[in-house]
């Protein structure tokens, strides 16, 4: 795992490779084990180093085929490249290190960009053709390691992380009105956006190639949960069939990507993705180290759970416990200059914390990352039911169902205000149109909330944007609030733009790469060709894994209900929150005074001073203190990176 930068363009080996140097040095700590750089005509590769596979010099980067026609900076890894190997041997192709980096270099000159389509892992590739002049970059299919580009003119800049791309003297650092839009409802900006006009993301599975000033990006590889023909046609039949074959898979996946050459181990919560993770570890590595939190919140602690696994499976657990207290005002500003965008999701915080702590005993951790988004496990299908279930009700009646229910929430006693105000959100959120239904659990500010809050300025262009990202993400013929609709958003949305960003910087933050093999490019295809019903069963999610588990690890973990894996900013915000956004919402030198409405902010002030949960449907303190840590985020994203409004 790595980080890469580089400039093409005609001013490369002048503004180009001072930038490079400067970015290698911002981004030290997704290698820290060696940095590169390599100059041709018309362009700059750099390369930080997190040595994994093939340690010596023979792995180092920038990277050069064996002809010397192709360069290769590169950020990930790739398994299973038999095949690929054996093709590069017909032609007369003989190794000369162990680094799979070797693999990925050899293979994109004898096939160009169709290699990209069957290489197994997670990466994000920049390979130049010396020969052609000419850049490709590319992404993998769902997401797992993040590509930023910045075009200028005639010249390109890309990079591992934002934050390097934003001191680049030419970017435009204006503030992008549609990410914006998107961070603000969201928490998190999705791809292609980032919060500045000048710099953008590339997609999953998505490719980009530049000559003489002109590029072009296009769709190497599907969307992950589209099922392929070829998929469909070979699936078993039966249940138990796909069972088999599903858990014939996942070892084949897991034996593959325990390949390193320094030390491994395994993540394990307890739950059913990890649980199952190491129980095929476990056959692999006799002993294989497994790591698990003890947090000091027992509304957060999965200790016993973990435990009954590892004493099951065998492993060498070793417990990590959490540093307690609030958050440090280092904590928060990792997460902006990680980021580089808005990251709401708080559950960044203890993933950073988690990370700093596993490395120091291994430089490699699988994950069960990935099982909630492609098997159904999350709990949001249920209420996706009620709510469109709700939707076929008149408006009208929706509408006094809503303040009804709000009404009586305002009027009831403790035990029945909590029920009374999730009846009234559900009903409320009915009345809404199917995209913002479908996200509502994951919205902090609605679309038509934003038009009271922001100035008029950044307005522009907001209408209908949110409807077109999740007909665009639910894929067509899938209503997004239906449950396969749903199913197909998770994947397409939560997982690349939440979850996986979440995991990549902050686990890279501390030198930690993550391989989470329910992401597999053969998982992946295999599960888009499940039916869903394999999924979710009645109101059970991930119904196909937990039948697998329930021979393989202990049956106690697998229907404890879910948890979260997140710090409640009510109580760990502390002082740092509370300060922050005191300077948010009322200095006069704030960025957010030139975004937002004069009277909106003296209303965020009294919405964020409120404790509890409010009697109206919206206000949760969950939601509330969520509102609250992404203006925050915000505000310093705009002050720390120079952002122009």
């Amino acid at each position: 795992m790595c980080g890469i930068v580089g400039f093409v363009g005609p001013d490369a080996t002048t503004r180009g490779a001072a930038w490079v140097e400067g970015a290698l040095a911002a981004l030290s700590h997704r290698g820290p084990d060696g940095r590169g750089v390599w100059v041709g005509d018309g362009v700059v590769l750099g390369h930080t180093r997190l040595s994994i596979r093939d340690p010596s010099e023979a792995g180092a980067q920038p990277m050069a085929s064996a002809s010397g026609r192709t360069m290769l900076s590169y950020n990930g890894e790739v398994y299973a490249t038999g095949a690929l190997e054996r093709r590069l041997q017909a032609d007369g192709w003989r190794p000369r290190s162990g680094a799979d980096t070797e693999r990925v270099v050899e293979g994109f000159e004898r096939d160009d960009v169709s290699c990209l389509a069957s290489l197994i892992g997670m990466f994000a590739v920049a390979l130049w053709r010396v020969d052609r002049r000419e850049l490709t970059l590319a992404r993998d299919h769902v997401g797992i390691k993040p590509l930023y580009v910045a075009e200028l003119g005639q010249s390109l800049a890309f990079a591992s992380e934002l934050k390097p791309l934003l001191t680049l003297a030419g970017v435009d650092r204006r503030i992008d009105h549609e990410g914006l839009g998107l961070g603000l409802t969201l928490g998190v900006l999705p791809a292609p956006w980032t919060l500045a006009r000048g710099v953008r993301q590339l997609e999953p599975g998505e490719a980009l190639r530049w000559r003489d000033g002109v590029s072009r990006r296009w769709r190497y590889s599907a969307r992950i949960g589209v099922p392929a023909e070829r998929e469909r046609d070979a699936m078993p039949r039966t249940a138990q069939g796909r069972e088999r074959a599903l858990e014939d898979l996942l070892a084949t996946c897991v034996r593959d990507q325990l390949v390193s050459d320094v030390p491994l181990g395994v993540l394990l919560s307890g739950g059913v993705d990890s649980s199952l993770i190491a129980s095929f570890a476990a056959a692999e590595v006799r002993g294989v180290k497994t790591f698990s939190i003890v947090h000091p919140d027992p509304a957060y602690d999965e200790r016993h759970a973990a435990r009954a696994v590892a004493r099951h499976l065998g492993t060498e657990h070793i417990e990590l416990e959490l540093r307690g207290g609030e958050m440090s005002e280092d904590e928060l500003f990792g997460v902006v200059d990680h980021h580089g965008d808005p990251f709401a999701d708080s559950s960044s915080l203890p993933t950073r914390r988690l990370a700093r702590e596993v490395r120091r005993h291994v430089t490699v951790a699988l994950s069960g990352d990935g099982g909630d988004e492609l098997f159904a496990g999350y709990p949001r299908y249920p209420l996706s039911r009620l709510i469109d279930g709700l939707a076929r009700l008149p408006g009208p009646l929706l509408r006094v169902g809503g303040a009804c229910s709000a009404g009586l929430a305002r009027h009831a006693d403790s035990r029945l205000t909590q029920p009374s105000r999730r009846i009234a959100r559900a009903l409320l959120v009915s009345a809404r149109n199917p995209a913002e239904r479908a996200l509502a659990t994951k919205t902090w500010f609605w679309p038509d909330e934003l038009a009271d809050l922001l100035q008029p300025a950044f307005t522009a262009g907001l209408d209908g944007l949110l409807p077109r990202l999740v007909a665009e993400r639910s894929v067509a013929g899938f209503p997004p609030q239906r449950p396969d609709g749903l199913h197909r958003l998770e994947q397409h949305l939560v997982l690349p733009d939440d979850m996986l960003t979440k995991v990549d910087r902050m686990t890279m933050a501390e030198s930690l790469e993550i391989r989470p093999p329910l992401l597999d490019q053969r998982v992946t295809r295999f599960a888009a060709a499940l039916p869903l019903a394999d999924k979710l069963d009645g109101r059970e999610g991930k119904a196909i894994l937990k039948r697998i588990a329930r021979r393989r690890v202990p049956p106690e973990v697998i229907d404890r209900p879910k948890k979260g894996f997140a710090l409640p900013l009510i109580d760990y915000g502390g002082e740092v929150l509370a300060h922050h956004t005191e300077r948010a919402l009322c200095a006069p030198d704030a960025p957010l005074r030139g975004l937002f409405r004069p009277p909106v902010l003296a209303t965020l002030r009294r919405e964020f001073e409120r404790r509890g949960d409010g009697v109206l449907p919206e206000d949760s303190a969950y939601r509330r203190r969520h509102r609250q840590y992404l203006l925050v985020l915000l505000n310093l994203t705009l002050e720390r990176h120079g952002l122009i409004a």
